[in-house]
C-alpha cells in the first residue's frame, strides 16, 4: 500500500533524497540543481528543500511511502491561483514499474483538490524520452496536451488534468468534485 507524508526536515529524509539524486537511471531526468551533477551534499538538499517544508506557501514536498518506508518523492507547486504543477519520482529502483507512482499521483491529486478547491488544472511535464513516467501519468488520468522545449533544451510533454466546475459537481449528485483529463 502506498501512502504520502509531508517531507520532514530530518537527516533521514535528506539522505534519502541524496541517494535518489545519485541513482544512475534517475539522473537522466531528475536532479537537484542541474543535469549531470555529481553527488549532492546534504547541506544543499537542506538548503533547497528545508524552506519549502517550513514555509508551506507555494511548494509542498511529500515522500511516497511503501510499507512506511520512503520509496519516492512528489511535490506540488502553485503556478497561479487556478493551476498547480507537480514533480515526482520513484527513487528506489526495485519499486519502479509496480504502479506505485500511479497510486501516489492519484492520492496527490485528491490531496490537492481537498486543500485547494479553487484550483482547476494540474500539470506535469515529463521529458519525451521518459516513457515510464509518461505511462504512469497517463494511467493516473493526465492527458498529453502538447510538446514544448524546457529551459535545458529538452523536449517535454505538457500533461494535464482539469477539475470539473462546481456546477458539474452538483449535477453529479455526490457532492464531491470530479476531475477529468483535459
Amino acid at each position: 500500500m502506498i501512502t504520502l507524508r509531508p517531507m520532514e526536515a530530518t537527516l533521514s529524509d535528506y539522505r534519502a533524497m541524496q541517494k535518489w539524486f545519485a541513482e544512475e537511471e534517475l539522473q537522466q531526468f531528475v536532479w537537484c540543481d542541474e543535469k549531470g551533477e555529481g553527488l549532492v551534499s546534504i547541506e544543499r538538499i537542506e538548503e533547497k528543500y528545508g524552506g519549502r517544508m517550513k514555509a508551506q506557501t507555494d511548494v509542498f514536498p511529500y515522500f511516497i511511502l511503501s510499507e512506511g518506508q520512503p520509496i519516492g518523492f512528489i511535490q506540488y507547486y502553485m503556478q497561479d491561483e487556478r493551476t498547480i504543477g507537480l514533480d515526482m519520482w520513484i527513487g528506489e529502483k526495485e519499486k519502479r514499474s509496480r504502479g506505485y507512482g500511479t497510486d501516489a499521483l492519484r492520492q496527490m491529486v485528491a490531496v490537492i483538490h481537498a486543500k485547494h478547491s479553487d484550483v482547476n488544472t494540474l500539470f506535469i511535464d515529463p521529458e519525451v524520452e521518459n516513457i515510464r513516467a509518461v505511462k504512469c501519468y497517463e494511467k493516473a488520468g493526465f492527458q498529453n496536451t502538447g510538446v514544448f522545449t524546457d529551459e535545458e533544451g529538452a523536449a517535454c510533454y505538457m500533461m494535464k488534468i482539469s477539475f470539473a466546475d462546481e456546477e458539474t459537481d452538483n449535477e453529479n449528485g455526490n457532492g464531491q468534485a470530479d476531475f477529468a483529463p483535459v
